[in-house]
């Protein structure tokens, strides 16, 4: 199997490691630390969010866009213990010997046990919590800006709004990557703070060598930026844009997914890839991903789960 030549789109454990490296040690770790802020606007309204950046494709943080969100405005680790602490999740996710089952509640216990220096920071990704608590959903209305999101055509209603949480700890780290199946990212921030650094879709880097991080970090199609998202704001990110989260704070944030019309084919083409991937060829799959395999099995089976398929069947 040919080797994807920009390291950036490589999901093996390597090239995850040497990613994440060079944020911490290296020519890029220089330069993001005055990477340019990536624009705020407030008070914008659908037409000109469409006009100036939905149909341009350029980034941009809505600040304060959601303030007035009911979860905004009550939510916090021990409300969601109190409110669904029975529900079941699975901690940790994106890494199999971390990976674990846990209530809602006995997760908000680890995060208050899992303080001090050395402790691990905990993380609850990609809940995807419409499948398994509903009521929260009241809480996070849907946006007037997100109703371009194609995937309705695709799926119907329920899979279109199949939206997750992502719950985590002071520290924790979601690395650089770009979104599956060529999707629009719009990223709503609840509680706490993080910080993200972005990159273009033209990012490139060819060799883990402080030569090709410096061309990394001196082409103009890298389009570095960061930004903080705090409570209230929105982030909006075209197709195929790289970012990398860092919470400064214990956080809460609502990742909201968006298909534009115009990546209709290439969506369809990702998305059969995958599951035709695991389907008729899991074993290798696994083997080549095996932080990611059981991650999109969650996945799919959730998409399923709101479609109402029945995975026992071949046909209806």
């Amino acid at each position: 199997m040919e080797s994807e030549p920009n390291i950036l789109r490589r999901h093996d454990l390597d090239s995850l490691a040497a990613v994440e490296r060079a944020f911490h040690t290296g020519p890029l770790s220089e330069v993001v630390k005055s990477a340019p802020q990536l624009e705020r606007r407030k008070g914008l309204t659908l037409e000109e969010f469409e006009r100036e950046y939905r149909h341009q494709m350029r980034p941009v943080v809505l600040e304060g866009f959601v303030e007035d969100w009911p979860s905004v405005q009550k939510w916090s680790f021990d409300h969601l213990a109190e409110r669904c602490g029975s529900v079941r999740v699975i901690v940790d996710s994106y890494n199999t010997k971390a990976a674990r089952e846990a209530t809602v509640a006995e997760f908000v216990t680890m995060l208050k046990e899992n303080e001090g220096d050395g402790a691990t920071p905990i993380y609850l990704q990609e809940w995807y919590y419409q499948t398994t608590a509903p009521e929260l959903a009241d809480d996070m209305p849907e946006m007037d800006i997100a109703q371009y999101d194609f995937r309705r055509n695709l799926y119907g209603d329920a899979p279109s709004t199949n939206h997750q949480l992502w719950l985590g700890q002071k520290g924790g780290v979601t690395r650089l990557h770009q979104d599956s199946y060529t999707v629009d990212v719009m990223h709503a921030q609840i509680v706490g703070e993080k910080l993200w650094y972005v990159m273009g879709p033209k990012a490139e880097l060819r060799a883990d060598t402080a030569e090709g991080w410096k061309a990394l970090c001196d082409s103009p199609d890298t389009e570095l930026m960061q930004f903080t998202l705090k409570p209230g704001d929105v982030v909006y990110l075209p197709a195929n844009w790289y970012h990398r989260i860092e919470l400064l704070s214990d956080s809460i944030g609502l990742g909201r997914k968006c298909l534009d019309e115009a990546n209709l084919r290439t969506h369809i083409r990702q998305r059969m890839g995958e599951l035709l991937a695991l389907a008729l060829n899991p074993d290798e799959v696994k083997r080549t991903h095996p932080e990611l395999f059981d991650v999109v099995l969650m996945r799919s089976r959730a998409w399923a789960n709101r479609m109402n398929i029945d995975l026992s069947r071949l046909r209806p």
